[in-house]
């Protein structure tokens, strides 16, 4: 996927404007809807708006890893659980009050807020790694030596994080099933495409670098990869 790489002054006015907008936004409309409960679901859009407007203004996918063309399916049935989820996890902890998990209360709902904030810069880090590489090259040094897929890492624990921040054991039940579902479908269809794009590059990455659990040791090694391609026998 090409990502936006160069400084555009309209695309910058604007992302600003609208992250203006929706902050302002959160916080009137969360004081207006229950002034007692305001103070989480408010700190919460603003680093969720934060960083959507960074991903929007270099034309990075919000819930993949922006390596591929976007996966038009399996990233807007992502974004139908997402938002759907959010949209739910927000009204429990408000109004409705149907689902939540009382007794932990703040507690949880600081850590979720950390691990969605950690989730949140994990993949700013990642996008940072992507623009330093031209265009259609495979992403294997910095966070990529660790695991393979640590933007839906990222992805992940901001889909763990958000009913955790609003003490919701429903969202929890439902990133843990539908939402980890639906990552690791798209991380498993994002593979077999880069598997036809670098055919033995991919397959070297697959056998040394983990799937999605982190190996922290790898940061400190340096490798040189070996050419896979077989060399032609002279007759």
């Amino acid at each position: 996927m090409t990502f936006i790489r160069t400084f555009r002054f309209g695309r910058f006015l604007w992302t600003i404007f609208v992250t203006w907008y929706f902050i302002n936004f959160s916080r009137n409309f969360f004081s207006s809807l229950n002034p007692d409960l305001s103070q989480i679901p408010t700190v919460f859009f603003l680093v969720l708006v934060l960083w959507m407007a960074i991903e929007y203004y270099f034309s990075s996918p919000f819930f993949q890893s922006g390596i591929v063309k976007p996966l038009f399916f399996e990233h807007n049935i992502y974004s139908v659980y997402f938002y759907s989820t959010t949209i739910y996890c927000i009204a429990d902890y408000t109004s409705l009050h149907w689902t939540q998990i009382r007794l932990t209360s703040p507690i949880l709902n600081i850590i979720g807020i950390i691990i969605f904030t950690f989730g949140v810069l994990l993949r700013y880090f990642t996008l940072i790694e992507l623009l330093r590489l031209p265009a259609h090259k495979l992403p294997k040094s910095g966070i990529f030596q660790v695991c393979r897929h640590p933007r839906y890492l990222a992805t992940i624990l901001q889909t763990i994080a958000i009913p955790l921040v609003f003490s919701s054991y429903l969202g929890l039940l439902l990133a843990m099933i539908v939402g980890f579902y639906l990552i690791n479908r798209e991380m498993r269809a994002e593979e077999q495409i880069l598997l036809k794009d670098f055919p033995d590059d991919y397959l070297f990455y697959q056998k040394n670098v983990p799937f999605i659990k982190p190996k922290l040791s790898r940061m400190t090694l340096v490798k040189t990869e070996p050419n896979l391609k077989p060399k032609n026998k002279k007759n």
